[in-house]
């Protein structure tokens, strides 16, 4: 018997996902049945279960695989050298604005959060592993630009993070739910929020500020 190779793995796992998201977005996260995404991706119940224990599964799989495209886009963008957080911010929110399905699932799955404490956990996954990816690119903007020591750029992200994430989520919650929500004005606004000003910036954030 040949063997599978990575390439159609992938291939199928992404097949799965999307026949999973087209399924959620249809419905509901939880309303859809297992059935129905099977029958939506084509595939045997058996080649389903052989990727996916279920759709709690399947729901944090999608969300990780947006936030691995969002990671991989901040990578390019850095290069060598790191991005200021407004920088980031747009970088991140340019590209889920793109993909208003994708956004749409992570409304979704906010609000089964709120509600069913396995979705809870889901979600809290999926938005911790987004977390520590913008800590890591903060830490380095905090240490090449604040002329700071690892250990404070660190503690330094640890403060900006929550306001991160609190600006992504704003974005996700109005791009899926505003009709007439604006982006750029919306990424301006950022971008002034977290532009350094007299007596505010990288080393304000630093331990003991």
């Amino acid at each position: 018997m040949p063997k599978v190779s990575e390439a159609h793995r992938e291939a199928r796992r992404d097949q799965i996902l999307d026949a999973a998201v087209a399924c959620f977005l249809r419905r509901g996260v939880r309303a859809t049945t297992m059935a129905e995404i099977i029958a939506e991706s084509g595939l045997s119940a058996g080649a389903i279960y052989g990727y996916f224990d279920g759709k709690q599964e399947l729901a944090l799989a999608a969300v990780r695989r947006e936030a691995a495209g969002r990671a991989a886009d901040l990578e390019v963008a850095a290069g060598e050298r790191a991005i200021p957080p407004s920088r980031m911010l747009r970088i991140i929110t340019e590209a889920l604005g793109q993909r208003t399905s994708g956004l749409a699932l992570v409304v979704q799955m906010w609000g089964e959060a709120a509600s069913d404490p396995e979705f809870q956990q889901v979600s809290a996954s999926a938005f911790a592993e987004l977390g520590a990816m913008f800590a890591a690119h903060l830490a380095r903007w905090m240490e090449q630009e604040g002329d700071l020591d690892p250990d404070a750029a660190e503690d330094a992200a640890k403060r900006l993070l929550p306001v991160m994430l609190g600006l992504v989520q704003g974005f996700i919650l109005q791009q899926t739910l505003v009709p007439e929500f604006d982006r750029e004005r919306y990424l301006t606004g950022v971008d002034l929020i977290l532009r350094p000003t007299s007596g505010v910036g990288v080393q304000g954030l630093s331990v003991g500020a």
